[in-house]
């Protein structure tokens, strides 16, 4: 028998119909799961769904959980997680149960790996077994699913754990067997149930996973066996002992379980990587790394050596590593540092590093301990986040690229910007879909990437690199979530416009690549001070209507004057759309002669009589702010002072002295970021 399946069979239990509502004895069970936490059992979507129209697997439908000790309770389904066959159980008054160990790593494949699960032997009325079996586990990383190779899953052991056995810990979740394959099996990641957070369900996974880490701890702190000492037993059996221990692995993630959680997957990430960076190792990228709890960020650090990364001195440094990372949690509190939950943590990282053999890392974590009176963002900045040559912290922004319509439709792909340059596609769609469908098609992806980049105080901005046609589609207020009339209004669901920078960038802009203008335009815009000029001479004064308008060499030439000096930059200013029409044309002369930012808005050329109004307090707009960057965050507040309250979901009247900035536009391609090149749409590799 294997070392894992008495300990694996204490959590593991049948499901099936609630004993009020069905015959139990001729449905049999419909299949397995497993315990994560007390009350908290994690099975598939199947498995709850089995009798199509007997009962609803929405949440709050009942259903039957029986122990390895034939004990039956009462259970109800919680959460089904759309786009994965995974459910949530909970089991109230199940408080007691031997819980198996989730894995805190995001890509845990290859692996050898045990099944387990319930069948039945023969027949209706047959016997109910506890069967196991062996097999290697590949694949489940990036949506895809996990395939259980030369493993025989047999029926009804759908819902149960895929057990990693040289780390003992859960890494997947039975799904079936291949069609027309018995060797090979199907499994769900379970770093899939991480997309709680993404379906407006992160306390619910906040909850679970601090559940689970406080059961473990609770089991390591008394006198019997546990999964901390299995582990270590596993770790000695290979002759790979860990420094970062399995003991120190549940302290820790029972002291992370009392804190504050992460903002999201981009903070733990900007944590880990400042890490990683101090200990010479390479980044983590966020397209295989989706971690959403403090833990699994810790799991991106400890045990090196599968990712063949050198060592200083001959050793892993993975206590090192751990303790670092603990210390920049720490610094990311946001809430009191006095509370109980944030003391513990901090006695934890001064205790581990006044322990450590490496000194500079022990300095540091200590100094990280020691900056209480900072604020949360200075303190992760001094960690290492900041970007060269400034004293601002490094962070993700995210870039939606839409590419001009092609027989109807426009190919778009969501990426992230990385704080080196770098991009990340998070989502695309080469066959595209037509301008009245892009909004809903790129939500996902939009949401996705922003859960992504946001850390800490961090919101990032979303810019918009867009063919000229679709500089008058209001991106802006695009919602990266849809509200649900059944939940408590979220910052999520606002318009993106209102909470974050947005801006826009040219496609055709691009394709000049760096001009000596355009390097002399992004510095001077960088360094500032702005004075605003019209993009267009006549229309301040005229509107659009006069009888001689300016022509697009003599504007070309007085633009390129413009961006001449070198006492600041100026920006020209635009009261109608730069889609179509004389405003595209002159746009194009702008960025050849070196303009990187544009302020202009939505309004068609005609039917409007206020440019001169327009122009005026844009001018002031753009002199009050003292650079490029400063500008894109005063547009930021303007559209909320002049949003409309009908559009927005905002209560009362917009601010009527800001009416005129109701639909502003800012096209800016920023500074801070490096060119794109100019290459078509194509699917990222695998």
């Amino acid at each position: 028998m294997s070392s894992l399946e008495d300990p694996v069979s204490r959590g593991v239990v049948r499901i099936g119909p609630a004993a009020d509502g069905y015959d139990a004895d001729s449905a049999g069970f419909w299949g397995s799961g497993f315990f994560v936490a007390p009350e908290w059992v994690v099975t598939c979507a199947h498995v709850v769904d089995k009798r199509v129209g007997a009962m609803e697997r929405e949440p709050g439908g009942p259903v039957t959980v029986t122990t390895y000790d034939d004990e039956r309770f009462d259970g109800e389904i919680a959460h089904v997680l759309a786009g994965h066959d995974l459910a949530l159980v909970r089991v109230p008054g199940a408080d007691f149960p031997d819980c198996l160990w989730l894995s805190d790593r995001s890509a845990a494949t290859p692996a050898e790996v045990e099944l387990y699960g319930w069948t039945q032997t023969s027949g209706a009325h047959g016997a109910e077994e506890f069967v196991s079996a062996t097999a290697m586990a590949t694949g489940g990383r990036r949506r895809n699913p996990m395939w259980l190779q030369s493993g025989l899953v047999l029926h009804g052991c759908s819902g149960g754990p895929v057990i990693d056995t040289r780390r003992g810990s859960v890494i997947g979740v039975i799904k079936g067997k291949k069609q027309g394959d018995v060797t090979i099996g199907r499994a769900e990641s379970v770093t899939a149930l991480r997309t709680l957070c993404d379906q407006g369900a992160e306390s619910l996974w906040a909850e679970v996973i601090g559940a689970h880490d406080r059961h473990h701890l609770r089991r390591f702190e008394g006198s019997g066996d546990c999964w901390p000492r299995l582990h270590t037993r596993l770790a000695l059996a290979q002759g790979q002992p860990h420094s970062f221990t399995p003991q120190s692995r549940t302290q820790l993630y029972g002291l992370f379980s009392d804190i504050e959680p992460p903002s999201g997957p981009g903070q733990v990430l900007h944590l880990v990587n400042n890490t990683s960076r101090r200990l010479l190792r390479s980044p983590q990228r966020i397209e295989s790394n989706d971690p959403r709890t403090w833990r699994e960020g810790s799991g991106l650090l400890y045990d090196p050596r599968e990712h063949t990364e050198a060592t200083l001195a001959g050793r892993d440094l993975e206590q090192e590593a751990v303790v670092l990372y603990a210390a920049m949690v720490y610094g990311a509190l946001r809430t009191p540092r006095d509370t109980p939950g944030a003391k513990k943590l901090r006695d934890w990282v001064e205790t581990a590093a006044n322990a450590l053999e490496t000194e500079v890392i022990r300095e540091e974590s200590l100094a990280l301990l020691a900056g209480d009176d900072r604020p949360a963002d200075a303190a992760t900045a001094t960690a290492g986040g900041r970007r060269a040559g400034s004293g601002e912290a490094a962070h993700d922004d995210v870039l939606v690229v839409i590419e001009p319509e092609v027989y109807g439709t426009h190919p778009w792909r969501v990426q992230l910007l990385d704080s080196d340059g770098g991009t990340t596609t998070v989502r695309y769609d080469e066959e595209g879909v037509p301008r009245g469908g892009l909004e809903a098609a790129v939500r996902q992806g939009l949401s996705e990437a922003l859960a992504r980049a946001d850390a800490g105080q961090y919101v990032a901005a979303v810019d918009f690199l867009l063919p000229r046609a679709l500089f008058d589609e209001p991106v802006d207020e695009w919602r990266a979530r849809l509200p649900r009339a059944d939940e408590p209004p979220s910052v999520h669901t606002l318009p993106i416009g209102l909470r974050r920078v947005v801006a826009l960038r040219d496609q055709l802009r691009r394709r000049d690549g760096v001009t000596p203008e355009w390097n002399r335009g992004r510095r001077a815009t960088d360094r500032g001070p702005l004075e605003a000029v019209p993009l267009c001479l006549d229309v301040p004064d005229r509107g659009h209507t006069a009888e001689v308008p300016e022509g697009e060499e003599a504007a070309y030439a007085r633009l390129s004057v413009s961006t001449a000096g070198v006492a600041g930059a100026s920006l020209p200013v635009y009261c109608a759309s730069t889609a179509t029409g004389r405003g595209s044309r002159v746009l194009t002369r702008a960025f050849h002669a070196g303009h990187v930012a544009v302020l202009c808005r939505r309004t068609a050329e005609d039917g409007h009589d206020d440019c001169a109004e327009f122009h005026r307090k844009a001018a002031q707009l753009v002199r009050e702010a003292p650079t490029g960057s400063e500008l894109r965050e005063r547009v930021r507040v303007l559209r909320n002072l002049s949003a409309d309250p009908h559009k927005s979901g905002q209560a009362g009247r917009s601010d009527p002295d800001t009416a005129w900035a109701r639909h502003i536009v800012l096209i800016y391609d920023p500074p801070h970021r490096p060119t794109l090149l100019d290459e078509p749409l194509h699917a990222p590799q695998p």
